[in-house]
């Protein structure tokens, strides 16, 4: 195969701005071991967008804080599900994210972060993990479609 036709990850920083779309990474590492330095948000001057040191591992070029959601324990671990539906409630995007949970063995974790209006592409940035976090994927989302508490 000529090289030139592979497609060679980018190593700048990527906006993946999407609408309808959520990224989510997770993490099976105990999060009470997670250095605060890797949550501590730098800010734009008008405070919309910021950057910290999960983004910047992930080659992202900011993300609006507004759009991210956070969910997990402490200690121990939480199904995916759980941690995934406390933070959009939606069921639009759930099955094929448990799929994907299921494949990569990523049903217990100890957080979840999600990235609403955010198509993350580990094509473009060539980055699956950190030493804190996996990718997991990108998923379409209709925040109108029926409340996962409501359906269970």
């Amino acid at each position: 195969m000529n090289k030139s036709s592979l497609s060679e990850p980018s190593f700048s920083k990527n906006d993946f701005s999407k609408k309808r779309k959520v990224s989510v990474w997770v993490s099976q590492y105990p999060y009470k071991d997670i250095p605060d330095e890797y949550f501590e948000e730098t800010f734009s001057r008008n405070k919309t967008r910021a950057t910290n040191r999960w983004s910047d591992n992930f080659n992202l070029k900011f993300f609006h804080p507004d759009n991210m959601e956070t969910n997990g324990v402490y200690e121990g671990v939480v199904k995916i599900k759980k941690a995934a539906g406390e933070c959009s409630f939606s069921t639009s995007y759930i099955e094929v994210l448990m799929s994907k949970a299921r494949k990569k063995q990523l049903e217990d974790v100890t957080w979840i972060v999600m990235l609403f209006e955010y198509e993350y592409s580990l094509k473009i940035s060539g980055i699956d993990k950190d030493q804190y976090m996996t990718f997991l994927g990108a998923f379409d989302y209709d925040d109108g479609a029926e409340n996962l508490y409501e359906t269970v």
